[in-house]
């Protein structure tokens, strides 16, 4: 179930994001397209990264624990942040 609705958010994000970019930052279509692009690589990194801590040091449970809450922060801080821009561009 978890990891269904973690696809679901990527992918959700990833839509939306090029979005977001053109239309409320303002960028153009190329540049949108290689940010979106470099933040899917970015979380394909983190994959590789998680599970090699993992593997390593952490064990399974530790490392989906510790991945989880910083998964939670950052997506709050994110929606925060961008329902602040958005709020601040509607106004």
């Amino acid at each position: 179930m978890n990891q269904a609705l973690a696809t679901l958010a990527f992918f959700g994000m990833g839509v939306n994001l090029v979005l977001f970019l053109t239309r409320v930052v303002g960028q153009n279509n190329a540049d949108a397209a290689n940010n979106v692009s470099k933040w899917t690589g970015t979380v394909y990194i983190f994959s590789l990264v998680g599970a090699f801590l993992s593997d390593s040091y952490w064990g399974r449970y530790k490392t989906c624990a510790v991945f989880q809450v910083v998964f939670v922060i950052v997506s709050s801080a994110l929606f925060s942040l961008l329902s602040f821009i958005i709020f601040l561009f509607i106004s």
